[in-house]
């Protein structure tokens, strides 16, 4: 019977290690092209500080002092944010946007959005001393919202920060995931799952905590989610909210799942996301310096 047992367990494992093996490889590695034509777009190259090539764009806007920075989400590229950098563009904003380690052009490998802080951190590093950058607002998704608050200690110069479908560990976000697919099974599945981030990534699942990390922020932060998001109930979404300790606009739509909000709802979101670029980062300049 112990034997029996045994194998069971083993290939119960294995088949977990190969899904796990599967969704790793879904990470994007979507081509660039398709928008390369975009009018005064110029290319990005900088490195994180453990030697990981990123790839970007640089769109220089009228305002060239203050930029906002686009952060993507998992298994995405820099061109599900472009939608975003066009609009912003056109508000006269500055705007780079890149590809996390392991997505679309840029080296390395994904860790989820653990090692990715060091991506964050690399382009507001760039955007000082590339492009002198005096303001930057950073606008994250899901991965890209994790990344950035593990990157708070060196937010020097961010005014304000939009953080849309940010988890808060991520265990529960991973755990989460799977029981909207697996159900009851998730209380055995999510182990077998989280094991393998250590041997896989390098890191334990308790070191990638954004909800740690926020209560260290020190700019007004835009917290946004889909109420049909489930991969984060209320409790911990709320408690997000909370952990911030200084100004924090909480802000949901009711019908969005998971899922991109400027596609979800885009007026909406121009309005809100517009409204609180302009207070924070400041009103944007457009041409003949007009306001």
């Amino acid at each position: 019977m112990i034997a029996v047992l045994a194998l069971a367990t083993g290939l119960v494992a294995g088949v977990a290690w190969g899904i796990g093996s599967l969704a790793l490889r879904q990470i994007s590695r979507q081509s660039a092209g398709a928008v390369r034509s975009a009018r005064g777009m110029e290319g990005a190259t900088f490195g994180a500080s453990d030697g990981v090539k990123l790839k970007g764009w640089w769109w220089p806007g009228e305002d060239r002092t203050r930029a906002v920075l686009l952060l993507h989400g998992l298994a995405a590229s820099r061109i599900q944010m472009f939608p975003r950098a066009r609009w912003l563009h056109q508000r006269g904003y500055s705007v780079l946007l890149f590809d996390f380690r392991g997505c679309g052009e840029s080296g390395g490998k994904s860790t989820l959005g653990y090692s990715e802080r060091l991506d964050v951190e690399a382009a507001l590093d760039w955007l000082r001393t590339k492009k002198e950058i005096r303001g930057t607002a950073l606008v994250g998704q899901s991965m890209g919202a994790a990344a950035a608050v593990m990157a708070v200690d060196r937010w020097e110069g961010v005014r304000g920060a939009v953080l849309e479908h940010l988890y808060d560990r991520l265990e529960s976000t991973l755990r989460s995931r799977i029981r909207s697919r697996s159900g009851s099974l998730e209380p055995f599945l999510s182990p077998l799952f989280l094991w393998q981030v250590r041997p896989r990534l390098g890191f334990s699942p308790e070191d990638l905590a954004p909800l740690d990390r926020i209560g260290r922020v020190r700019c007004p932060v835009l917290l946004g989610f889909g109420g049909r998001d489930e991969t984060l109930d209320a409790t911990k979404s709320q408690a997000l909210f909370r952990a911030v300790p200084g100004e924090c606009t909480f802000w949901m739509l009711p019908q969005a799942g998971h899922q991109d909000l400027y596609r979800f709802e885009q007026a909406w979101y121009q309005a809100k996301v517009g409204e609180f670029l302009g207070r924070t980062l400041g009103p944007p300049v457009l041409k003949d310096g007009e306001r």
